[in-house]
């Protein structure tokens, strides 16, 4: 039976589509992602991401938020397509959320042209150091750090109850140390992971110069 004839027939859809319940064991340890692929707009991240793997999903938005200080219009059509704005009450989602900036503070804005800000998501890169002005090395690669407790706490109040299952990366900076949690969730139904933390994106932006030299700050943008 195709999609519209389940549609109109009212068929109940198959839940087990989404694949096993449980996590895999190697998306629950320390997990090193490397981008091949560098997409330059949507549909190249889309045929880049691989949505069945959170980690990848991980990886993809934090490059979705580098892309927000080259092209801002480009950098959130990547986050918007990654993210999922969780309805408070059931099991549905709105990718992009209502307001349709995927959780983005405006407040941060002013940073993405600011050159005294804009280097910041860099620093979460590999390679992206001090040394060399935080300037991205190919191929880009982020390392992603299983957070157990609250991946465990996480799904313990959501799984049965909201019907998605839940993972937590965080992910450091080679600026100052700062650490980012990002979390992913994959619905009920679906093997599909999105990334369901808002406020990673702008935590990304979180000030650090105060842990650069002197000798750093020239070469942000040498």
């Amino acid at each position: 039976m195709g999609f519209l004839d389940k549609l109109f027939a009212g068929v109940k859809a198959d839940s087990a589509s989404g694949g096993e319940k449980g996590l895999k064991g190697e998306w629950t340890q320390d997990r090193t992602i490397v981008l091949t692929k560098m997409p330059e707009n949507l549909d190249e991240l889309k045929a880049a991401v691989d949505v069945k793997d959170p980690g990848s999903v991980a990886a993809y938005w934090l490059y979705g938020v580098l892309g927000l200080t080259a092209d801002y219009d480009i950098g959130m059509s990547m986050m918007k397509y990654l993210f999922a704005d969780i309805e408070p009450f059931g099991r549905g989602f709105t990718e992009g959320g209502g307001a349709g900036r995927a959780g983005w503070d405006p407040y941060f804005n002013e940073r993405l042209t600011d050159d005294d800000y804009r280097w910041l998501p860099r620093a979460y890169v590999r390679g992206a150091v001090a040394e060399n002005g935080f300037k991205l090395v190919e191929p880009l690669t982020v390392d992603l750090h299983y957070n157990a407790p609250n991946t465990e706490t996480i799904n313990a109040q959501s799984f049965k109850q909201l019907g998605r299952l839940n993972i937590v990366y965080w992910i450091q900076s080679n600026a100052a140390g700062n650490k980012v949690n990002i979390t992913l969730s994959r619905f009920d139904g679906s093997d599909r992971w999105y990334v369901t933390s808002g406020t990673s994106c702008s935590a990304v932006f979180y000030d650090q110069r105060g842990g650069l030299t002197a000798e750093a700050r020239e070469k942000l943008y040498s």
